[in-house]
């Protein structure tokens, strides 16, 4: 291990970290170091993550790396458990998990597929219709009067699509169609969008959110509050 690179330093996370935490992790970096549509890549900082990725992603390569690995330093986990009680204060979230847009609804205005072509079309660039302006996307989400008279964060799940970084967007590997997007040449992904739902809200309370740090310039989020 002498002289090479730590892994988990890469990513930013701990050594304990579990497989979604790894998929977490690399999904926020590359976002900031993957290569733009038809630009350049970003220099050896994305491949280094990438790296690092597909040995704490597979198993039995995460499994041989760790026993190469020295000893935690006197105290990490101290400082790990602490950061994660730092990242966690703030409002209680309504639901444990980021509620996908794309699993978990079952109506949508525009429909999920006109959704799923819309958002593809701000990374892809192709098949943009003329005049095509911002759009409201209308979802839904009931809450219990206890939930609707706390408040608290909803974390929601955006498809996102970006090159795939292990062909380069090319969508093979050599002869092979890349496995890494199945030929594509994208990869979809999931941002997470966080709505802040303040206490007492009512039945019929939309609140709207922009897409556009996620790449996203023909779509708002527009959600309806419902109680039961």
């Amino acid at each position: 291990m002498t002289g090479e690179k730590d892994h988990y330093l890469v990513l930013g996370i701990p050594r304990t970290a579990g497989d979604q935490v790894v998929r977490s992790a690399f999904r926020e970096l590359a976002r900031q170091y993957r290569p733009q549509w038809g630009g350049p890549e970003k220099g050896r900082g994305f491949q280094d993550i990438l790296e690092a990725y597909e040995v704490l992603s597979d198993p039995l390569e995460r499994a041989a790396y760790d026993k190469g690995l020295p000893p935690a330093p006197e105290g990490a986990g101290v400082e790990e458990r602490a950061s994660v009680l730092r990242r966690r204060a703030g409002p209680e979230p309504l639901v444990p998990e980021p509620v996908s847009l794309v699993n978990d609804f079952q109506t949508f205005a525009p429909s999920l597929e006109e959704m799923v072509s819309r958002i593809m079309r701000n990374f892809t660039g192709i098949r943009v219709p003329k005049g095509e302006g911002l759009q409201g996307l209308n979802v839904a989400i009931t809450l219990t009067p206890g939930e609707a008279a706390r408040g608290g964060i909803l974390s929601m799940g955006v498809p996102v699509f970006y090159r795939c970084p292990f062909c380069g967007g090319r969508g093979r590997q050599w002869l092979f169609p890349c496995m890494g997007c199945a030929g594509q040449g994208m990869v979809e992904e999931e941002e997470r969008l966080v709505l802040r739902v303040p206490p007492m809200v009512t039945e019929g309370t939309v609140l709207e959110a922009p897409l556009l740090r996620m790449g996203i310039r023909n779509l708002y989020l527009r959600v309806h509050i419902e109680i039961d």
